[in-house]
This record gives C-alpha cells, sequence and structure tokens, in this order.
C-alpha cells in the first residue's frame, strides 16, 4: 500500500491541496481521487496518459486537461502543486514550482506527518 498525502512548502501552505480543493469542480476532484486511489492501492496507474515522469523526481497526474506534480518518497507520493493546461505544452513554470515545493518540503522533514488526501 502506498500513501498520497500534501506536500508543505517552507510556510506551511500545501499548494496542491488549495489547487485541489478550491480549484476543481467536484467531477474534477473525483476523477483526480481515482487516479490517487489506483496509486494507493496497486502502486501504478497503468496508463501512460494519466501518470508520467515530467523531469528529475517529478511526476504528474494527469486527466484531461488537470495536471497535479508530485514526486516520492519510500511509499509516499507527495503532491506539490496543480494547474489546468490550457496550451499543447507543459508549463516549465509548474515544473520548476513544483521542484521548490519538494524541496522545501524535503528540507523540512515533514514526509510522513503531513494531511493525507481523502
Amino acid at each position: 500500500m502506498r500513501i498520497i498525502e500534501y506536500a508543505v512548502c517552507s510556510n506551511g501552505i500545501m499548494p496542491a491541496r488549495k489547487f485541489i480543493e478550491k480549484e476543481l469542480n467536484e467531477s474534477e476532484r473525483t476523477m483526480l481521487l481515482v487516479l490517487f486511489k489506483r496509486m494507493a492501492d496497486h502502486g501504478t496507474v497503468p496508463n501512460r496518459e494519466q501518470f508520467k515522469k515530467v523531469e528529475g523526481e517529478i511526476f504528474e497526474f494527469k486527466k484531461h486537461q488537470i495536471r497535479v506534480f508530485c514526486f516520492r518518497t519510500g511509499d509516499h507520493w507527495l503532491l506539490t502543486n496543480g494547474y489546468k493546461k490550457k496550451t499543447d505544452r507543459l508549463d516549465p513554470g509548474e515544473v520548476k514550482r513544483a521542484k521548490r515545493i519538494m524541496a522545501e518540503h524535503l528540507r523540512r522533514g515533514t514526509g510522513r506527518q503531513e494531511r493525507r488526501t481523502k
């Protein structure tokens, strides 16, 4: 079993949580939660269109135009940030943001103590 949880910035904010809870409607949240549950239960999302490595240690869950970035520590997948993709290209600024959040989270040493997704 794997655990999906939110990464925490140095200021205590969880950008992925804010994105999922405030910027997505119920249908969009449900679609993502299915992907998160599949990863938690099986350790993989077999459809490469729905989960893939982006760059370095950063991966993305994706459903239609919705992207949620994450990284892994042991059996934990930590969600960093998300956005709704408006062009054909992945936004390099969002990838850079994911890397920054990952670095801040790891510096804080909060790998297994933060709030988990539903």
